[in-house]
Parts: C-alpha cells; structure tokens; sequence
C-alpha cells in the first residue's frame, strides 16, 4: 500500500494528515481519491504538486508514475510567496 501524504489546505479537505491505500498507479491513486471524497478533491488535484518518494512526478512518468507499497505520495496545494 502507498502512503499519501497531505499537506496544509488538503488536510482540511480530507480531514486527515495521511493514509494508506492500495493502488499500482499515481493515475490510480487520483481517481479514487476523488471518488473517496466526493469531487472535494478532484477540484484541488488539478493544481496540486505531487511527489512520490520526495521526486516531482513530472520529472518521473507523470500520471503513469508505479506505485509500490512502500512508495510515499505526498501532496502540496499551491503556495505562494515572493
């Protein structure tokens, strides 16, 4: 099972700081995390950052990155700062 991991608004959304869940793909892992929460997430994983074992998933297989059981996704809503 991966890991995930929430960061600071998205604990808010999902109500916890992280769970597991059995998935082979990040693809995977999205789409039930939107179904798990109803559409309160779908709308934040568009612009979300995602990393899977602390390496941004756009330098990986985007979408299609594998995931293992013990891979860690960790999830950051967009910051901001100058």
């Amino acid at each position: 099972m991966a890991v995930v991991k929430y960061y600071a608004s998205l604990r808010n959304v999902v109500g916890k700081k992280e769970e597991q869940i059995e998935v082979a793909s990040l693809s995977e892992l999205l789409q039930r995390l939107s179904q798990m929460y109803e559409g309160r997430l779908a709308r934040h994983l568009k612009t979300t950052t995602v990393l899977v074992n602390g390496k941004n998933v756009i330098h990986l297989k985007g979408r299609r990155t594998p995931l293992g059981k013990d891979d860690i996704v960790s999830l950051f809503p967009p910051l901001g700062g100058g």
